[in-house]
């Protein structure tokens, strides 16, 4: 068709690496990115990721993911729980002497 680009969407099983496919099945993207689909829902709607809808399958454009994945922070350790952690310990401790 004239003025249509051809749009590659290889089966999920395909031995065509991910990266160099346009777009990928939502299953297979969260699979990707260890992210859930309401996750990849949840992004999308916040413009962090983009779908097409092709032949009634939602499907995510694979730039954007890499792009996404790309773009995410450097895990680094939290003291969420410190105070718990050092409480348990405490009481631990007691129980101990």
């Amino acid at each position: 068709m004239p003025g249509k680009q051809a749009v590659d969407v290889a089966p999920a099983n395909s031995d065509v690496p991910w990266t160099e496919r346009r777009l990928l099945p939502l299953k297979l993207a969260g699979q990707i990115a260890g992210l859930s689909p309401a996750t990849l829902y949840r992004l999308e709607a916040g413009g962090r990721v983009k779908f097409k809808r092709l032949g009634g399958r939602t499907l995510v454009e694979v730039a954007s993911l890499i792009v996404l994945i790309d773009g995410s922070e450097d895990w680094t350790a939290s003291d969420h729980g410190a105070a718990g952690r050092a409480k348990r310990a405490e009481r631990a401790a007691q129980g101990w002497q």
